[in-house]
């Protein structure tokens, strides 16, 4: 691969090579232009893109949240879930993958073995993303391209993950892989380069930059925590007005809970409660339910009827209007992420918010589009407003998304691991913002992770699955 005088948008990329064998992880903030040149390197950019040169690998494999977007939207459109009387669980796993047999032991590294079996809406975030590494290497690809590989994985899949991508690597298969967090990075890689400013500043041997990496992360201040914190501040004594009425009926309360697809169990004899101020949060492996907990609690799941589930005390299933339910919910997960995907604009999208709708459907007044605005300044995003949300870089929609869940300040705040894609920086400050909520007493948080390092003491109560 050989770049030289490479422009997309405000990126310029003067000079980069890689060779066969070389093992490159490009790291660099959400502002960076990592993105950008993600997509010139991947071929995304299409005609966009400009260059003295741009050589890439005739035999290239692209993983991106592009693509799994692109599947995801694909299989909807195959949902018979209504000709089935019962959830369609969507393609079957294995018909993505070529030479079964040939693979057996890689797709065994990666842990899905067991997912083979499986429809493509029965996986998890990070089973879907490593079965669109896996699909790529079974064509026999010498050149893997791959964006935020780890994101989505608990900690055993991202071993699994790094296991398998070293054995690509022993195999020769030439990878470039676009991170947003240096821990990301692992010892065995060769190569290190740091985007900053649109340009890629650093380049060369691991050892070297990673020194340059660690000094620059050091001098970084999170202006974004700063500001999104004097937001709540400025707004304390409006929010007050949620937290004085104590509630003493569980916001959530399930019995001995199931759901599962496609006769498929996937969680069973699970009981939760949560009360005003228990900030919960939810972990374990890729694929044991977490996603699909949450789901029957936001009554996304038509488990939610057959179980003994109550929410802001009322019974599902006793005529209630799931509506007037989720208007005291704030709701950021992948599956709305990937739903996203109507017209409107960034700003509308948070104003929507305030409705519940995936798009704006309604008039709305100079007073909810102030909130917005606000909303916006303190992402530093002002100048996106009339920006399509769409178009946004990938982290910039999920921080869209954070701020059109809190926008109407609901009682119980649901957070499907909410930093996925998200830098250091905006990882550190979102999680700092939701200390600052829990100390207020704004909202109850109901929060999945599987990083490790997004452990905070506000939680108070701790359901592994």
């Amino acid at each position: 691969m050989k770049i030289r005088n490479a422009t997309l948008n405000k990126i310029w990329i003067q000079r980069f090579d890689a060779y066969a064998r070389d093992v490159w992880f490009i790291w660099g903030s959400n502002s960076s232009g990592l993105e950008e040149f993600f997509r010139l390197i991947s071929g995304e950019a299409g005609e966009d893109a400009r260059a003295d040169q741009l050589d890439l690998p005739d035999n290239i494999g692209i993983v991106s949240f592009k693509k799994q977007q692109d599947l995801y939207e694909s299989e909807l459109k195959k949902n018979d879930t209504d000709y089935l009387n019962k959830i369609d669980p969507g393609t079957q796993t294995m018909t993505f993958l070529e030479d079964l047999e040939k693979y057996a032991g890689l797709i065994e590294a990666f842990g899905m073995t067991a997912s083979l079996d499986k429809g493509y809406r029965q996986l998890s975030t990070g089973q879907s993303r490593k079965l669109m590494i896996l699909s790529q290497i079974s064509k026999g690809v010498s050149c893997l391209v791959i964006q935020s590989p780890y994101d989505g994985l608990d900690p055993k899949s991202c071993q699994e993950m790094n296991k398998a991508l070293f054995h690509l690597h022993q195999q020769k298969t030439q990878l470039i892989i676009f991170v947003n967090n240096t821990g990301d990075i692992p010892s065995w890689c060769t190569h290190v380069g740091v985007m900053s400013h649109g340009r890629l500043a650093h380049q060369g041997g691991r050892q070297e930059i990673m020194g340059i990496l660690e000094q620059k992360l050091n001098t970084q201040s999170p202006d974004f925590q700063a500001s999104i914190q004097d937001l709540y501040k400025s707004r304390v004594i409006d929010l007050k007005k949620n937290s004085d009425h104590k509630e003493q009926t569980p916001l959530v309360r399930l019995n001995k809970g199931f759901a599962g697809y496609g006769g498929v169990t996937i969680f069973k004899d699970l009981s939760l409660s949560i009360n005003q101020g228990d900030h919960t949060l939810v972990t374990g492996p890729n694929g044991c339910g977490k996603s699909t907990l949450l789901q029957v609690i936001t009554g996304d799941h038509p488990a939610c009827y057959q179980n003994y589930l109550k929410i802001f005390g009322i019974q599902r299933g006793t005529g209630e209007s799931i509506w007037d339910l989720k208007q005291h919910m704030g709701i950021v997960s992948s599956e709305l992420h990937r739903n996203y995907n109507v017209p409107g604009t960034t700003l509308h999208c948070i104003i929507s918010g305030l409705f519940d709708s995936i798009g704006l459907y309604r008039p709305y007044n100079n007073l909810q589009e102030q909130k917005a605005m606000t909303w916006l300044g303190r992402l530093n995003m002002d100048r996106e407003a009339c920006t399509p949300f769409r178009l946004l870089e990938y982290a910039q929609q999920r921080l869209v998304l954070i701020a059109r869940a809190l926008i109407k300040v609901p009682r119980l705040l649901i957070l499907d691991e909410p930093t996925q894609g998200l830098d250091e920086s905006n990882r550190k400050a979102v999680l700092n913002f939701l200390e600052d909520v829990a100390k207020e007493d704004l909202c109850t948080i109901l929060y999945v992770s599987h990083r490790e390092d997004e452990y905070r003491s506000f939680f108070n109560q701790h359901l592994r699955m």
